[in-house]
């Protein structure tokens, strides 16, 4: 732990608001919870996050009490420690009062997630300002040392270790009615479907009806969810089964993952929380119109599948994760009986790689400590970083 009681500043745009705003979310509650700052969300659309923040009574509990102040764009006076968000860009009013402030707060552009190789030569780079004697710096989140590892707060991997061994339900069971709580039967695979609404949902439904597994699939609130429910209205003798989640809060969301056996996440953050669930997944990776999502997704399927031993299991969950992606709901089918064949080895592998990527310092941790070595300071800093 860094002990401070210095002032951070984070700064989001909202563009996906469950990924950019629940990375932020994370990033400040783990800034107050573990490391005593007292932190401002500077966000362009609060209400963004009253979908997971206002069920959730502790995250709750950290607005009331004012441990996190959501403040507007027009915001000019400058914290000890600055994070803009994915590129957002300050205000140019904040911008200029920072180049003033005595001394200079330590800024930086925490970027998108990216397994590509550039991103090892361009974590810490610096980023003058245009015409401002001010300089932020690139820290960018990644997947192997010489990165700034990813968002993980203190004890996660062992409270995963934990539930998952103990099976114990979990907090968005506590959600569900009655005569939902009870265990499926021990022949379903449990399914976690959290996706934007896509044109082959449909044909991943009809793979996962004709697929060698039973399935239980627990659908997240959302535009997708609708699409599922409708689909699951025209199909009224399916087997599988379906549990509509409502709006969870983070902790629930994350208990969801652990206690699945595959997840389909979409975006940045739940991207990241199913590699912390050890489970086997493939990502909805958010649509970009020159295609670049494309070779983000390719370079972290390089990465993760490099050392999988069974070769027919990597070909089958790259053959998963192309069929979304491209739209190829013909592919759906044979792509999801084979993930079914190989969800041993898949297992084995999501396992070892939480491991591998535990073994980083997180990410916060890499920041704070960076930033108390460019200078930041404040009235609270009890000892230097350990």
């Amino acid at each position: 732990m860094i002990s401070a009681a210095w002032r951070a500043d984070l700064f989001c745009r909202v563009v996906d608001n469950l990924g950019d705003a629940g990375v932020c979310w994370r990033l400040a509650r783990q800034l107050v919870q573990e490391h005593g700052c007292q932190v401002r969300l500077v966000i362009d659309d609060p209400a963004a996050l009253q979908q997971f923040v206002a069920v959730d009574p502790a995250d709750m509990a950290l607005l009331d009490h004012g441990q996190i102040v959501l403040a507007p764009w027009t915001v000019t006076d400058p914290a000890d420690l600055v994070i803009e968000t994915f590129g957002c860009d300050v205000p140019a009013p904040y911008a200029e009062a920072l180049a003033q402030r005595a001394p200079q707060p330590v800024w930086y552009n925490l970027e998108y997630l990216s397994a590509e190789d550039w991103v090892l030569g361009c974590h810490g780079l610096p980023s003058p300002h245009p015409r401002l004697p001010v300089s932020r710096q690139f820290f960018f989140p990644g997947f192997v040392n010489g990165t700034g590892g990813l968002l993980r707060e203190a004890g996660l991997l062992q409270a995963v270790a934990a539930s998952q061994a103990a099976s114990a339900a979990d907090l968005c069971r506590a959600t569900l009615t009655a005569d939902r709580q009870a265990r499926m039967p021990p022949e379903d695979l449990q399914v976690a479907l959290f996706c934007y609404a896509h044109p082959v949902l449909d044909q991943l439904l009809a793979a996962i009806e004709a697929g060698p597994c039973r399935v239980h699939c627990r659908v997240f609130q959302g535009p997708a969810q609708q699409q599922v429910q409708a689909w699951a209205a025209a199909h009224p003798g399916h087997r599988t089964r379906f549990t509509w989640l409502p709006w969870l809060g983070q902790a629930a969301f994350d208990q969801v993952l652990w206690d699945s056996d595959f997840n389909l996440v979409r975006g940045e953050d739940s991207f990241v929380r199913a590699q912390w669930a050890a489970k086997p997944f493939f990502w909805d990776i958010y649509p970009q119109s020159d295609d670049a999502h494309l070779v983000k997704m390719a370079a972290f399927l390089r990465l993760y599948r490099a050392d999988l031993p069974d070769l027919e299991a990597a070909q089958a969950l790259g053959a998963l994760w192309q069929a979304w992606v491209r739209r190829e709901g013909a592919a759906l089918a044979v792509a999801w009986a084979a993930v079914c064949r190989h969800l041993p080895a898949l297992q084995a592998k999501a396992s070892a790689w939480q491991a591998q990527l535990g073994q980083q310092p997180d990410l916060l941790t890499q920041l704070l400590t960076d930033a108390v070595g460019r200078g930041l300071s404040g009235p609270g800093l009890a000892r230097p970083p350990r």
